[in-house]
């Protein structure tokens, strides 16, 4: 029988179809996976319905940013080439302004059955 964290990882290699060994605990969903907008919500909702997690105050922009770009997308792409070499190294989503989601995380809302949000790290 797997484990919890097992039948997560798996779910989401298969949903995105990626072999599991790719994902480990610490893996974001955005950032390392490349899950956004859409594909996301959907990914999201699905892993509600398969492991039973209340995902009331779950909200998708927050963390997979919206599908599509913005008219100002330009500006901002001009934006991040200009100020790239006096910023930080930061993960792809601080860069976006999104808040990761981890395995971890959606292991710890299965467990609780509820979307707990993800604390600020």
């Amino acid at each position: 029988m797997q484990s919890l964290e097992e039948s997560v990882i798996e779910f989401v290699a298969d949903f995105m179809g990626f072999k599991a060994e790719r994902i480990h605990l610490h893996t974001t969903l955005y950032g390392d996976l490349g899950i956004a907008g859409d594909d996301g919500l959907e990914l999201i909702q699905t892993f509600g319905e398969k492991f039973q997690v209340d995902l009331t105050g779950f909200q998708s922009a927050r963390h997979f940013g919206s599908e599509g770009l913005s008219v100002l997308a330009p500006l901002g792409l001009l934006w991040m080439v200009l100020s790239y070499p006096f910023r930080q190294k930061r993960i792809p989503e601080e860069e976006s302004n999104l808040q990761a989601v981890r395995i971890c995380d959606l292991i710890a809302c299965a467990r609780a059955g509820r979307w707990m949000g993800i604390a600020g790290r």
